[in-house]
């Protein structure tokens, strides 16, 4: 008999080894650990990890894993769901090709079931991998004609695919067998859940939570003896079936299996800390004041062309706090202008609300656009200044992504900008000395420690 797809797909995460891993994706997943430990420290002073990180405190669960920049430990499982959550707060983590955001739910899950069962940074380093490309493989189940399917439809694929890719990595680490991590993915599959319509709230990060959490979850679980069915992607009912588009093929799920996603497409790691359907635009018009420095108070429009496809994707124009403008392309090129660039302190409630940002966020006007662009994802931005000078550029695609890397100094920036105001520069230079040697790190308990510090927040 054929094996599935389901437990071919086990078989191969069962069987993975680091030394298969290219020293290019080694290199990656550093770099990709490092960013999501600093928007999680990020989310960590924002109400969204402090809410989430109180409750859970509350709850008095046993300490195993540690709650990154929370002062305290808990459950595996728990720590997911509060470092996950917190790490998709600021709107700040990577964005993988198609669409999602991987990296943070996947280093929430490898750090807290490394940290529970004393892994070493090469086994974290392969579990994060495993992860990675089950999340990218079963993600093309939903890439039909219009684009991400579940998307479309308003589900939020964040909470989906990583779900099975977080489930991966528990069993990876937890050492299960071929069925047993079968019946891993049956299980996490049942914990998929998201509603994009509550972007601009809390919750929209709690759906990466929880999708680390009941990968976590899963895993625990099975390996107590708990069951599930081991076949879950294939047939009339199966996940292919219910969040795949028409037709579409379960065995998409094996082709290039093993080929590392992360070392054939990478991810972007975003410079801007919102919605990265805005980051075209705002590149755009860095790029003009770059070239033609302008103050503010020179600005007399700025006039963008964005596809329809672009500005669904942002639904607030006159927001009022930091979540409901990393969804509002007028409050994302307003920052630009003002600040010249939007990242973790340029979304700030007080920052939104500012006199001069109202006023920027006024001069400037959307012409959404069906047509006429050179692709989807391209944005044209025309800046007209009070002395009749007109700037005019264009940018189909971010800085940040895999053909426009960020160089070293800005991924260390970033991190340091997000983890400011909770840790000591002594504490982040532990973190970033332990992430750029991950692959020699003996217990990643000793990762797990460089985050454990309580919150000190600062104060504005």
């Amino acid at each position: 008999m054929t094996a599935s797809v389901t437990q071919r797909l086990a078989e191969w995460i069962v069987e993975a080894r680091y030394e298969d891993i290219p020293q290019v994706g080694v290199e990656r997943v550093r770099e990709r650990v490092l960013d999501s430990l600093g928007v999680q420290l990020g989310g960590m002073s924002v109400q969204t990890g402090q809410i989430l990180a109180a409750w859970i405190r509350a709850q008095g669960a046993r300490g195993e894993s540690t709650v990154v920049g929370g002062g305290f430990k808990t459950t595996a499982a728990f720590a997911a769901l509060a470092n996950a959550s917190s790490g998709h707060a600021l709107e700040f983590d990577d964005i993988a090709p198609g669409s999602g955001h991987y990296a943070n739910p996947l280093t929430a899950t490898s750090l807290a079931v490394a940290e529970k069962v004393g892994a070493s940074g090469k086994d974290m380093i392969l579990a994060w991998m495993v992860g990675n490309d089950v999340t990218a493989r079963t993600a093309r189940l939903s890439q039909g004609p219009r684009g991400h399917e579940l998307l479309v439809k308003g589900w939020f694929n964040q909470g989906f695919q990583p779900a099975l890719g977080a489930a991966a990595i528990a069993a990876k680490l937890l050492k299960l067998d071929v069925r047993q991590t079968a019946m891993v993915l049956g299980q996490a599959a049942t914990g998929m859940a998201g509603m994009i319509k509550n972007r601009g709230s809390d919750s929209k990060s709690y759906v990466a939570g929880n999708a680390s959490m009941q990968g976590v979850i899963a895993a625990e679980l099975i390996s107590m003896g708990f069951t599930a069915n081991d076949d879950i992607i294939e047939g009339d009912i199966g996940l292919a079936s219910l969040i795949g588009f028409e037709g579409v093929d379960p065995q998409v799920v094996l082709a290039g299996l093993g080929q590392w996603d992360m070392v054939e497409r990478s991810s972007t790691l975003r410079l801007h800390a919102c919605c990265g359907a805005s980051h075209f635009s705002q590149d755009a018009l860095q790029q003009l004041l770059k070239a033609r420095p302008t103050a503010p108070g020179e600005i007399e429009s700025i006039t963008v062309e964005i596809s329809d496809f672009l500005m669904t994707m942002m639904p607030y124009h006159a927001p009022e706090t930091g979540l409901q403008a990393k969804y509002s392309l007028e409050y994302d090129l307003a920052a630009i202008a003002l600040d010249g660039k939007a990242g973790f302190h340029e979304y700030s409630d007080a920052a939104v609300q500012r006199p001069e940002a109202r006023e920027m966020m006024r001069k400037v006007a959307i012409v959404s656009k069906t047509g006429g662009l050179a692709s989807a994802r391209e944005s044209r931005v025309v800046v007209k200044l009070k002395n009749g000078e007109v700037l005019e550029g264009a940018a189909s695609r971010s800085h940040g992504s895999p053909a426009d890397p960020l160089t070293r100094e800005e991924i260390l920036g970033k991190f340091n900008d997000c983890a400011s105001g909770i840790a000591s520069q002594a504490e982040r230079d532990r973190i970033l000395e332990l992430c750029l040697r991950l692959e020699s790190v003996a217990n990643v308990r000793e990762l797990a420690e460089a985050v454990s510090f309580a919150p000190r927040l600062a104060t504005a």
